[in-house]
């Protein structure tokens, strides 16, 4: 399940620990303080971030610190833009190129776990 918790990352992260399963977390363009990250981190969540999150020094910050082998691309279009235009799917690769930068790895090895990632991600889902 995708969750907003855009000004809510600890109630988001309370109703989470209330025990119910409704299978994995994946946290959209997490903005929570350092804290809140290290508990949804801590409580199994998973994060998408997009090229427009990592356009700001605080994005990039917040994902430096999330588990690689936790992390999504999305484009968040059409309702986040840059420059003026609004994003599109193909977009993620510019998220893969600044997650290159910010992990210090070669693109393909971001792509790579990227699809590592989701590969287990769907292997969560009950069929």
């Amino acid at each position: 399940m995708t969750i907003h918790s855009r000004r809510a990352a600890t109630p988001v992260l309370d109703a989470l620990a209330g025990g119910v399963d409704a299978g994995a977390a994946v946290l959209h363009w997490f903005s929570g303080s350092r804290r809140e990250l290290q508990r949804a981190i801590d409580q199994g969540c998973w994060f998408s971030v997009g090229p427009a999150m990592l356009a700001g020094e605080r994005g990039r910050g917040i994902a430096a610190i999330m588990p690689r082998d936790r992390v999504l691309t999305e484009s968040d279009g059409p309702f986040a833009q840059i420059d003026g235009r609004p994003l599109f799917p193909w977009d993620v690769a510019n998220a893969e190129k600044e997650l290159a930068r910010i992990w210090g790895v070669a693109e393909k090895d971001v792509q790579y776990q990227l699809a590592q990632n989701l590969r287990r991600l769907t292997s969560m889902i009950p069929h």
